[in-house]
């Protein structure tokens, strides 16, 4: 969490442009350069229901009239978004910062890389947070397997109450929730294989029961994997 808000930080200190921090909760994790002005046009509704039917990483430019414009993007490393702006291109708006949308897209990249060296000092300055990469690292390798605390920690050589206690301080998440939100974001692609049941999919990603499956799924995206299935092969 520190790491996104020093990123955020030295962001807008070099671009002056608002930005938002948003979980894949929908909630509000930090913000920085807002005013009562700006948390007023905040176009709210319009950016959640892009982030929750979103089934992918997010890069999207955002327009709510014709010259006020946001950049949403996903946040490597870390479950949640950038919302970047207001940015006005009209010049004559001088209650926005005016940028061109071609400064917008260098903007976004230079957020993401912050990010994503603020994160790497964060883990070379944690001793601990070997353990949390060699974790995520396994989980990346292994997820079709039967993946439970008790056999990271042997392979990690940890013990298991300071690994659950390091892995939920460095990451906001259980263990248990990092897992199956991988596994779940894995079984997606799987489910547009209409030659797959969705026991099939369930098995190939490391569920070994369907009902389990289907339920933890719906927890994670609001639908089942059938509905989802039916609704991703009917989009054009």
């Amino acid at each position: 969490m520190n790491f996104i808000i020093s990123t955020m930080t030295d962001f807008y200190q070099c671009c002056n442009i608002p930005v938002k921090a948003v979980s894949c909760e929908l909630e509000e994790i930090y913000k920085i350069g807002y005013d009562e002005y700006f948390d007023s046009i905040y176009p709210i509704n319009d950016i959640y229901n892009l982030i929750d039917k979103c089934e992918s990483d997010i890069d999207y430019i955002l327009n709510i009239d014709n010259n006020i414009y946001y950049k949403i993007l996903s946040i490597d490393k870390y479950r949640g978004f950038f919302v970047l702006g207001p940015i006005s291109t009209n010049k004559t708006n001088t209650s926005i910062p005016y940028r061109t949308l071609e400064c917008l897209n260098y903007c976004s990249n230079f957020i993401l890389n912050i990010a994503s060296e603020k994160f790497n000092q964060t883990m070379d300055n944690k001793s601990f947070n070997l353990h949390i990469k060699k974790a995520i690292e396994y989980v990346h390798d292994n997820y079709d397997q039967n993946i439970s605390i008790d056999n990271i920690c042997k392979h990690l050589n940890i013990n298991k109450s300071y690994f659950c206690s390091i892995f939920k301080a460095a990451t906001g998440y259980t263990f248990c929730h990092f897992l199956n939100h991988f596994r779940i974001e894995k079984s997606k692609n799987l489910l547009l294989d209409m030659n797959l049941s969705i026991l099939d999919v369930a098995i190939a990603v490391g569920f070994n029961n369907q009902n389990y499956y289907s339920t933890v799924f719906k927890k994670f995206t609001g639908e089942t994997p059938f509905s989802y299935r039916i609704s991703a092969l009917c989009k054009p």
